[in-house]
């Protein structure tokens, strides 16, 4: 009976301890949910303070064909949220978008500014009426591209505007030392290339041997052609080991013949 009464007291301590263990347990639950919503809550206080609405915008920028103002309007058109919440990659994507744009960075200044930072893109030639093409030869879309009159035109009927302002920028290398500009380069369906200089002279190159057949012309023009330059209408490049020359106004046609030795001769008809 003592060993009965001694295993019930026991198992009475035991039942009370199960007790206090599991109301502390509890209790300590509801303590660390309790620090953690007023932990929440108040780092929701803070964000909402810092987050306040954007109140200034700086657009920076060296801009020959960018306006302020429509970048402004399209930046506006992106805001979206207050100062932590605005999303910056969608906003610098819009503004990447549009075809003057090359490079966009956008970063936050405290407490309340954006700073935006555009480099335009450089315009190397048109195409068409209603685009041009950067260094690299990307086409980029505009409404009108008259105001780029001054640019060489080029285009193309087969290839790609990456090719043509590729071979654009070959040959424009090729022709300084006889201080020949491009003012037009078409690449015709057939895959034959032919050019105008700003001088208004016709150039015929053909599709084989491009760079050979400037290098030829170059020297050619430096041997004397280049005082006939006012007289010149086209240069006829498609020939194995020479060129011809139609002149304006006339019905004859110059044929100049390379030597083999470098040198140029010029026969007028």
């Amino acid at each position: 009976m003592v060993k009965q009464a001694i295993k019930a007291t026991d198992q009475s301590n035991e039942e009370g301890r199960s007790f206090a263990d599991r109301l502390l347990d509890n209790l300590s639950k509801v303590v660390t949910l309790v620090l953690f919503s007023t932990l929440l809550y108040g780092a929701h206080l803070i964000f909402e303070q810092v987050d306040q609405p954007i109140t200034k915008i700086t657009i920076d920028g060296d801009f020959k064909h960018l306006d302020h103002r429509e970048l402004a309007g399209l930046v506006n058109g992106e805001i979206g949220g207050g100062f932590l919440t605005v999303d910056l990659a969608t906003l610098q994507k819009a503004l990447r978008q549009h075809p003057w744009v090359s490079q966009v960075s956008v970063q936050r200044q405290w407490p309340s500014y954006l700073q935006i930072s555009v480099v335009e893109e450089v315009p190397i030639a048109r195409w068409g009426e209603d685009a041009f093409l950067n260094r690299l030869g990307d086409r980029l879309s505009i409404a009108d591209n008259s105001d780029l009159a001054n640019l060489p035109l080029l285009t193309a009927q087969f290839g790609s505007s990456s090719e043509v302002m590729r071979q654009y920028q070959r040959l424009a290398e090729l022709l300084l030392p006889a201080g020949l500009k491009l003012s037009e380069l078409k690449l015709d369906s057939l895959g034959a290339w032919q050019a105008q200089t700003s001088k208004g002279i016709q150039l015929v190159i053909g599709r084989d041997q491009v760079g050979e057949k400037i290098r030829r012309l170059v020297l050619v023009w430096g041997s004397g052609l280049h005082l006939q330059s006012d007289n010149i209408e086209t240069i006829d490049l498609r020939y194995p080991n020479g060129l011809a020359v139609a002149w304006r106004n006339k019905a004859t046609v110059g044929a100049v013949n390379n030597d083999g030795a470098g040198k140029g001769s010029i026969i007028r008809g």
